[in-house]
Parts: C-alpha cells; sequence; structure tokens
C-alpha cells in the first residue's frame, strides 16, 4: 500500500462515486489498496482475514465490500440511506489506510494464469477491454472459466445486484466475445 501521497497530518481524499446500482456506492483512492485484481467478500465472515473489507463489516447496513487496486465498492442494505452510512465509511477506510495494514491477505493476491490459448483471448479482451470499463461502474467481471463454448463470469461489486447487469452481460460482453473469439458461443452468469 502507497501511503506516501499524504502526510499523517492530512487525511487521505476518498471520492464517492455513484453506480448505477442504487445500493451499491464507489470510494475511489489515490492509493493503491492491492497491486492488481479485484477482491469481493460478501458476508463478514468471507472477510475474516481481509483486514479493510472486516473494518467495513463492522458498520451496520454493509451487505459486500469489493476491493480494487485504486477503490472499494460498498453494497448497503436497501433499507438505510447514504448520508447516514457514506461518512462512517470514509472514516473506515482512512483508518484503514493509517493503520499499514495490507488490504486483503497476501495469499489472495496470486492471481492464476491460463494455459489454453482461447482462455488466454477471452481472458486478456476481458482484462483490456470490459473490466476497466465495468470498473468505473464500481464493480467487475471474474471469468470462471468455459463450457462448451460458454464463458462462465462472475459479476461482482456494484454489479453483482445491479438492475442492469443482465443488459450489460448480452449487449456488451457477450457480443464483444463473439465478435472477437469464434470458439465463444455465448456467456452465462454463475455464481461461484
Amino acid at each position: 500500500m502507497d501511503t506516501s501521497l499524504h502526510s499523517d497530518t492530512t487525511p487521505a481524499v476518498v471520492d464517492t462515486l455513484p453506480t448505477p446500482n442504487p445500493d451499491a456506492l464507489m470510494f475511489k483512492l489515490q492509493e493503491t489498496l492491492v497491486p492488481s485484481g479485484t477482491f469481493e467478500y460478501r458476508t463478514a465472515g468471507q472477510a475474516s482475514d481481509a483486514p479493510l473489507a472486516r473494518r467495513l463489516f463492522d458498520l451496520a447496513g454493509v451487505t459486500s465490500v469489493l476491493i480494487a487496486p485504486r477503490f472499494v465498492t460498498v453494497n448497503k442494505d436497501p433499507l438505510l440511506t447514504w448520508p447516514e452510512l457514506v461518512p462512517q465509511v470514509k472514516a473506515a477506510i482512512r483508518d484503514f489506510l493509517e493503520s499499514g495494514d495490507m488490504a486483503v491477505p497476501e495469499t489472495e493476491l496470486d492471481l492464476g494464469q491460463y494455459s489454453d490459448p482461447v482462455e488466454r483471448k477471452v481472458v486478456s479482451i476481458l482484462d483490456e477491454f470490459i473490466r476497466p470499463a465495468v470498473a468505473q461502474d464500481g464493480g467487475d467481471i471474474i471469468y470462471r472459466g468455459m463450457e462448451d463454448g460458454i464463458v462462465l463470469l462472475k459479476l461482482i461489486g456494484s454489479c453483482n445486484s445491479c438492475p442492469s447487469s443482465t443488459v450489460t452481460l448480452a449487449q456488451g460482453v457477450e457480443r464483444m466475445l463473439l465478435e472477437e473469439v469464434p470458439e465463444v458461443r455465448g456467456v452465462r452468469q454463475v455464481e461461484f
């Protein structure tokens, strides 16, 4: 984590950005939380070894946390309003940054490589074109494999419960993969 961007007396800047999902907000940072990848925690139990997510789950109403290199997406209980939760989330993120802890366990930072050339091409397209666009809305798409030409994708962060996620998959992701990778026959959202 790069803490050189702010001094001990100046609190870190945490910008709040809306997402298409009304129950999810993106909290953008100047500091790097993880070198690459995204890490989603849907329960406090899953976050037991992840210091930043654990701090956020300590706040009443937080239902899931997505940690990316320079942003955190927090999903909330629909019964809560953002004005009551945003200051608490920002304070928790700033407290975390001052702690010097790693955002996620080091063991989770190991990202696998794909040996199949079709999988490599699919993952390359996802990483280069699709994931950056989805990240602007506070979410991510994780590749989970292929079955008979169907690309299995998991939507996380603000995308997980977003009303337009089906449209994103069908009209954006699937169309691009069908055009670029002849072996792809379609995409399907999965939960694992």
